[in-house]
């Protein structure tokens, strides 16, 4: 057996291909199965990540395993998270997909904007159950790969969105070649990069913000954000991260009365419950998480038609505004990986070696 070898550049050939519409439908699947797993106990497997520790990097260890209604897969990420003494950008990461049948290796993938990829397709989802399906205005926190998917896949799934903005911590040649990338490819929208000192005049016109920054203090101001906002938060991953004001889910002692978002959508609740700072510091339940997994239809990804997922859409949007928290499951990486393999076999790419 040959094992096929995807570079950075067979990854981007590969994922330009596809459509903001078709990774939606991937995740929907990926995430439907995850929270509705099958009684198979094989089926779903997301053992705890391990990870070892150099000089410069932190380096995660991610196996997964996840059967959907197109079959299973099993893949074993890794990533080397950059610690500050690290001046080399970028966030470096390599997945493994295992043949079912044999347990060789399939296909090893440069991952690196994979990840961003995926998150960004969880996002999109969310924002098509949550969002004004008008929304004209999108604001993004983040230079990086993740910044580009979430304003590439926002702007593709709602032609409304007339306006981007981008805020960055200070202006770089990075958050110029973003803004020109994203222009090129939306001539037709109004694209634009703000520093954070102007955060707060920049959400509040804003119809979806997305904070892809790995902050440790609130990136807005409760303040200033309008009353049907949806937003997608997916950069803060630990305990002592924050990208929000934790009042903006929990009623404020000062001020038990002012509004709060009471429900709130999230990628896993175990794992959001046990690693997002902002719910740990509100003090959030899990019976005020709503899985996104749990309203869709693990056939077809699409939104299960009962009634009780209607009442719960209605509960998530109580108040006007919507958040989605996500931290990341292993059975997204999954899924993104075999659908790149997958395509990259049918289209003939990648590097084909004797294994």
């Amino acid at each position: 057996m040959s094992l096929l070898v995807l570079s950075a550049a067979d990854v981007s050939s590969l994922t330009a291909a596809v459509s903001a519409e078709a990774l939606c439908t991937m995740l929907g699947k990926t995430m439907a199965a995850i929270s509705n797993p099958a009684v198979d106990a094989l089926a779903i497997q997301n053992p705890q990540r391990v990870a070892t520790e150099s000089e410069l990097h932190k380096t995660l260890y991610m196996p997964s395993r996840l059967t959907t209604s197109e079959g299973p897969a099993t893949a074993v990420k890794v990533v080397a998270v950059p610690k500050p003494t690290c001046k080399i950008p970028g966030l470096p990461a390599t997945t493994l997909l295992f043949d079912e049948a044999t347990g060789l290796t399939r296909a090893c993938v440069n991952a690196a904007e994979l990840t961003g990829i995926r998150t960004a397709a969880a996002s999109a989802l969310a924002s098509k159950l949550l969002a004004d399906p008008s929304s004209a205005s999108l604001v993004v926190f983040g230079s990086g790969t993740q910044a580009y998917y979430h304003a590439r896949l926002l702007l593709q799934l709602f032609p409304s969105l007339s306006s981007a903005i981008l805020v960055v911590r200070a202006q770089s040649s990075r958050a110029d070649i973003l803004v020109e990338r994203l222009r090129s490819e939306f001539n037709s929208t109004k694209i634009k990069v703000v520093t954070s000192e102007q955060a707060d005049e920049a959400v509040r016109g804003a119809d979806i913000i997305c904070t892809c920054v790995p902050s440790t203090e609130p990136v807005f101001s409760l303040e200033s954000l309008k009353a049907g906002v949806h937003i997608n938060a997916i950069g803060s991953y630990t305990p002592t991260m924050l990208e929000f004001p934790p009042t903006l889910i929990a009623a404020s002692p000062a001020s038990p009365s002012a509004p709060h978002i009471p429900t709130l959508l999230v990628d896993s609740a175990s794992a959001c419950l046990a690693e997002a700072g902002e719910l740990i510091s509100a003090r959030v339940t899990r019976s005020q998480l709503v899985e996104v997994g749990a309203l869709l239809d693990p056939a077809t990804g699409a939104l299960r038609a009962e009634e009780a997922t209607r009442e719960s859409l209605r509960g998530l949007r109580r108040g006007g505004r919507s958040l989605f928290k996500c931290v990341g499951v292993g059975g997204m990486d999954v899924a993104i990986t075999k659908l790149v393999v997958e395509e990259a076999e049918r289209r003939g790419l990648g590097t084909r070696v004797p294994f």
